[in-house]
């Protein structure tokens, strides 16, 4: 009786694992972006409650640095991507377009921020960002900065959120059936898009604001 020995190709066991390994890359690029996003947020946050313990000098040297960063070229890069970005069309998966959906209202509520802030500061300082004087403005009040300050933070939280839902509405790209598949890849790209926008533009808010309520208050103090 004829004994055969059976041999695996080296190819059958190769190329279930380089999938498993490919899975695995996609799977840690995921974790990173969220991660990446979730901690730059809560750091910035912190640093934020820094500021109410400042000096008049430590403050104004800080608005100065906050100055600079408004006006940088990197900004004014990100400002022309929130202007640019439109959500495409519905792909008919509905965590991937809920994603997009609420993508599209964060970012209309940054720009609304975007417009109050300059306002804030110089109702605040009593000069333009540009370091325009005027004197004529009304100085706000603590409540109305600390309204600015909870809907900024509202939306930092939002973006947090957000940003830990992009892995899971991935997998939904895979199982979306031939014709909803693109769509869903584009409405997935433009929420990546936006939340990497949203997250800076938001931070830098946040210490915008929270630097004019501690300087308002040092000035009630005195």
């Amino acid at each position: 009786m004829e004994t055969r020995t059976h041999f695996k190709k080296r190819g059958d066991t190769e190329k279930p694992m380089s999938k498993k390994v490919n899975k695995l890359k996609v799977m840690l690029k995921k974790m990173i972006f969220g991660m990446a996003i979730c901690f730059g947020l809560i750091f910035s946050m912190q640093q934020n409650c820094f500021a109410q313990g400042k000096t008049k000098d430590e403050l104004k040297l800080e608005r100065d640095t906050l100055k600079v960063q408004m006006k940088a070229q990197e900004r004014i890069d990100r400002l022309k991507k929130l202007d640019n970005e439109t959500q495409p069309n519905a792909s008919g998966v509905s965590s991937i377009d809920c994603l997009a959906d609420k993508s599209t209202k964060m970012l209309t509520a940054t720009k609304d921020i975007n417009k109050q802030v300059p306002e804030m500061y110089k109702r605040t300082i009593g000069e333009t960002v540009d370091g325009v004087t005027d004197v004529t403005v009304k100085k706000p009040t603590i409540e109305e900065l600390t309204s600015l300050a909870t809907n900024i933070a509202t939306q930092i939280k939002a973006v947090s959120d957000a940003s830990k839902d992009v892995s899971n509405a991935a997998n939904d790209v895979s199982k979306a059936s031939p014709l909803q598949a693109p769509k869903a890849k584009k409405n997935l790209a433009y929420t990546k898009d936006v939340l990497a926008v949203l997250g800076p533009e938001l931070n830098l808010n946040a210490k915008v604001v929270n630097n004019l309520i501690a300087t308002l208050k040092s000035a009630n103090n005195n």
